[in-house]
């Protein structure tokens, strides 16, 4: 490395070119982070990004996505992460909504990314392997000029409706402070100071995300699951000795479904911290975690909207079953009613969050950013909950209509809108239902049009109708066929007549 190149480092580590990244098809050290991220960040400057510009990346899990987040920082720009589940036509609306300019793509994904392109613009793509290492390799390695730090562009729902893109003033600051930025929320959920982290969530969500830049601030190596395989997650927590593992609920299911005898044949004892978030745990599933791993489970609220976080202890948790934690300091939660008025603890009304930091925007629109606060600079997303008086938070519902399915949000209000446009559909409601595995598990129920399709309704040719829309995720799993929906005489739907019963 050259001198100016050590004076520029995001990351002082002891030893450079010890790993920093560990996956299936290479390993990155160090040094190699920090001229890759310098490169990139110069590559994207050459490709015509420019800082406060987007760029969007749709990849599985592999080793790059580390210098994505550090090259991003460098450069200034705002980086979309793209989730490979969604169909070409909602991939191509984030492309449109978000302007980014380049996508770096997996090849695996190459048809997609074209699909999507197809529909959205004018899109540049750089596919990982030889062309984005040639694209690399011909941007120098010099430093970019300081400026403000780059930040991700994540999307979200909001309360309801289509993905919006979220800013917060919590990751403003100087391209070279990447490791200082990220580092609060290292310390507010006591991430590890050493050891080795498993990332085997989706690195294009906000859990895998936060869990691979909090590991590198804290110089902590990092090892990456290309595909969640149970089995192999111990194993690889036993051959790294891994401390830190970010989960969702789902990934506990399926860990508890092996048999006994292949759970008690890896030592799992240098864990100190498994966080989940992201959907709701069954409270057998997460007692079994505990006996299992040790008290090392930790809950997290949030959002991307900066509701959080709210951290659960395994003490906490068994002493307060069903909370999702209390505040670290950095948020401050009060109860609402529908009139604006503080609620007292134990009373269930809207969750709202005040932050030092200030409320979020939303991309783009600055009338949904107003619609979420109230004059005191208190904000929601819409969740319903209610707090102890030893100011613990509990959740009523995650959001009036969102649905949570192995860990992914789902909104009701896009399948309909999918499912409405089928002939022989008259009217539609969708909602989620109890699910064993998945947390919930969505639910269509129809009205038929009988004037033109009798009151037969032709489930394989709706669903063929739907896949080409709507990602796997998304699809519902049942439909039912009713008379008539229950609608207010205005028009508004009584959707929890409809979804009640499967939660009593």
């Amino acid at each position: 490395m050259t001198d100016q190149l050590q004076v520029e480092r995001l990351l002082d580590v002891a030893n450079p070119h010890e790993p920093a990244i560990i996956s299936p098809e290479r390993t990155l050290t160090w040094e190699q982070l920090e001229v890759r991220s310098i490169q990139l960040a110069n590559a994207l400057e050459s490709s015509g990004v420019k800082a406060g510009e987007a760029w969007g990346v749709l990849a599985h899990n592999r080793a790059e996505w580390a210098e994505f987040s550090m090259g991003n920082s460098r450069a200034g720009t705002r980086i979309v992460f793209l989730n490979w589940h969604l169909t070409a036509r909602e991939l191509s609306e984030l492309i449109i909504d978000s302007g980014a300019k380049v996508l770096v793509v997996d090849p695996g994904l190459r048809q997609l990314a074209d699909d999507a392109i197809s529909l959205a613009g004018d899109v540049s793509t750089v596919e990982l392997g030889p062309e984005y290492e040639g694209w690399l390799a011909d941007a120098p390695a010099t430093p970019p000029s300081e400026r403000q730090a780059g930040a991700p562009l994540l999307f979200t729902g909001g309360t309801t409706g289509r993905s919006k893109g979220v800013t917060r003033s919590d990751h403003k600051g100087n391209a070279s402070d990447w490791a200082k930025i990220w580092s609060p929320w290292a310390n507010a959920v006591s991430f590890p100071h050493e050891g080795a982290t498993l990332a085997s969530t989706p690195l294009y969500h906000a859990l895998g995300m936060a869990g691979l830049v909090a590991s590198m601030s804290r110089h902590v190596p990092v090892v990456v699951m290309t595909k969640f395989v149970p089995e192999e997650v111990l194993e690889l927590i036993e051959r790294h000795r891994i401390t830190a593992a970010p989960m969702v609920p789902t990934q506990f299911i399926r860990l508890l479904k092996l048999d006994d005898h292949t759970k008690e044949r890896y030592d799992l004892s240098s864990l100190q911290w498994v966080l989940h978030t992201a959907a709701p745990c069954p409270a057998w599933a997460k007692r079994a975690m505990i006996e299992w791993f040790g008290p090392v489970i930790v809950e997290l609220y949030g959002s991307s909207e900066g509701t959080g976080p709210a951290i659960c202890t395994s003490e906490e948790w068994l002493t307060h079953p069903g909370t999702v934690g209390r505040s670290v300091g950095v948020t401050t939660y009060t109860i609402v009613d529908d009139d604006g008025n503080d609620l007292p603890n134990g009373e269930v009304g809207t969750i709202y969050c005040k932050r030092a930091q200030g409320a979020p925007e939303y991309f783009g629109d600055p009338e949904k950013t107003a619609s979420i606060q109230l004059p005191d600079g208190r904000f929601t997303v819409g969740d319903l909950g209610w707090l102890d008086d030893d100011g613990f938070l509990y959740l009523a519902d995650r959001r009036v209509d969102l649905i949570i399915t192995g860990g992914s949000n789902v909104y009701p209000a896009e399948i309909e809108a999918v499912l409405s446009q089928f002939p022989s559909v008259l009217d539609v409601a969708v909602f989620g239902i109890p699910d064993p595995e998945f947390g919930q598990q969505i639910k269509a129920v129809i009205e038929v049009d009988t004037r033109d399709e009798g009151d037969e309704l032709d489930v394989d040719a709706l669903r063929e109708f739907a896949s080409a829309q709507l990602a796997s995720f998304k699809m519902p799993k049942s439909f039912d066929v009713v008379d008539e929906l229950p609608r207010e005489a205005h028009g508004k739907l009584k959707k929890r007549l409809l979804r009640d019963p499967y939660w009593e």
